[in-house]
C-alpha cells in the first residue's frame, strides 16, 4: 500500500533523527567531526571522484551515480520535491546527490555548533559563574 507524501515525511523524520544525534551531549567537537567524517566517506569519496572525472577512468563509471543514490535512499525522497531538470547535460538531481553528503554532515554538526555557542553566551552573561 503506498501513501502519497509519506516517503518526504519519513526522509524529514531521518533528518530530525540526525539532529538529534548530533546534539546528545556526549563527544567534543574534533571527535563529532571525525564521525561525521567517517558516516559520510563513501558519500564524500563517490561524489569527489565524480566531480573530478576520475569515474571515468574505471569500467564502474556508471554505477558511482547508482552508489551514490544507494548511499542516500532515506533522504532520496527529498529530491522529488525540486523540479526536474538539465544543468550542464546532467540532471539536477546529480547536483543534489553530490550536495547530500556535505549537508548531512553539515546537518549532524550545527547541534553541536549551536551548543557551543550558547555556552558561550551563557559565560558572557554570568561573570560569576
Amino acid at each position: 500500500m503506498y501513501y502519497p507524501g509519506l516517503d518526504v515525511v519519513l526522509s524529514l523524520l531521518y533528518l530530525l533523527l540526525i539532529w538529534q544525534e548530533g546534539s546528545y551531549k556526549r563527544f567534543s567537537f574534533i571527535r563529532q567531526f571525525l564521525i561525521g567524517f567517517f558516516w559520510q566517506i563513501p558519500a564524500l569519496f563517490l561524489t569527489v571522484s565524480m566531480l573530478l572525472g576520475l569515474d571515468q577512468a574505471t569500467d564502474f563509471s556508471y554505477y558511482y551515480i547508482f552508489m551514490l543514490q544507494l548511499w542516500h535512499t532515506p533522504i532520496l525522497p527529498l529530491t522529488t520535491l525540486v523540479p526536474a531538470f538539465t544543468y550542464l547535460d546532467r540532471p539536477l538531481y546529480y547536483y543534489e546527490l553530490y550536495l547530500m553528503a556535505p549537508l548531512l554532515w553539515i546537518l549532524y554538526l550545527l547541534p553541536l555548533l549551536k551548543r557551543k555557542k550558547s555556552l558561550h553566551d551563557q559565560k558572557e552573561l554570568n561573570p560569576l559563574a
